[in-house]
């Protein structure tokens, strides 16, 4: 009866050390996975935030926050921190003079967000950055070679539509809208102004008060015939105060309700802070 007892006192210490090692294995696990996701904290996306709103200004703190950050996602598994990496890459890119140094940046931006979409392939973040990236590419290269990126680059911003149409302002019907706009129409490419016109407003309603949205929906209504319509959404940029951190990205925007507004008989132009 003693001996019977004695093993049972054994089986249940040992059943109790069993159950202790499986609960120290998954905090252990649990930890790990909450560090893995601590990577983009508040704090984080607000430096960021800052190192990407201040980019044309002040390009020693986008490179130190590039170096930075690239540090801290190196062994990451967060999806959406490496994507975030990638939109930094991509503002270090816009800011390369250097045609063929510019195209290795935008490269690297790309490599950045596939190893994000390699982890999570629905990754928003990581999709925007990959088509923006493209999209710049795609100015820099011969035409066969930005056709062969478009039809790629389209459906990765339809697959931002899909998953969150207000990512980055709308940005993803931004795009299409413009791509669809300035592509030549069938059997040469996949143009339509109809297209066009239904992202395009389709951003305005999401975000109207966005700058390029409006610049970009002006210059298409321009081009459908649409000219009164047009015009007011080219005035609303024109006088749109720009803050000195936003000049260097917004002057093409404006441009192109500059353009607009001389088509459409302009005069005494008004300008937010230029």
């Amino acid at each position: 009866m003693d001996m019977n007892l004695s093993q049972l006192e054994q089986k249940m210490m040992l059943s109790s050390y069993k159950m202790i090692a499986v609960v120290c294995m998954t905090m252990a696990a649990f930890a790990q996975n909450f560090a893995a996701a601590a990577v983009l904290t508040e704090q984080n996306q607000q430096k960021i935030e800052w190192a990407v709103w201040r980019y044309a200004v002040d390009t020693p703190l986008l490179v130190q926050t590039i170096d930075w950050f690239r540090d801290l996602t190196r062994n990451t598994r967060e999806s959406a921190a490496i994507a975030e990496l990638s939109r930094l890459k991509f503002m270090r890119a816009q800011l390369e003079l250097d045609k063929d140094h510019r195209m290795q940046l935008f490269e690297r931006c790309i490599i950045t967000a596939d190893r994000a979409l390699t982890i999570n392939p629905n990754d928003v973040r990581g999709l925007f950055w990959k088509a923006a990236a493209m999209g710049k590419m795609a100015e820099d290269s011969g035409m066969l070679n930005a056709l062969r990126m478009l039809r790629p680059m389209e459906e990765l911003l339809l697959k931002v539509v899909e998953l969150d149409e207000k990512y980055e302002n709308a940005g993803a019907h931004r795009a299409l809208g413009r791509m669809y706009h300035k592509l030549p129409g069938f059997p040469i490419s996949f143009g339509s102004n109809q297209k066009a016109l239904a992202h395009l407003k389709r951003a305005h309603e999401l975000f109207p008060e966005d700058v390029i949205t409006r610049a970009f929906y002006a210059e298409l209504l321009y081009d459908t015939g649409r000219k009164d319509e047009a015009r007011r959404h080219a005035d609303f940029v024109l006088a749109t105060p720009i803050a000195e951190e936003d000049a260097l990205e917004f002057a093409e925007y404006v441009d192109i309700a500059l353009g607009v507004v001389k088509k459409t008989g302009g005069s005494n132009i008004r300008l937010g802070n230029y």
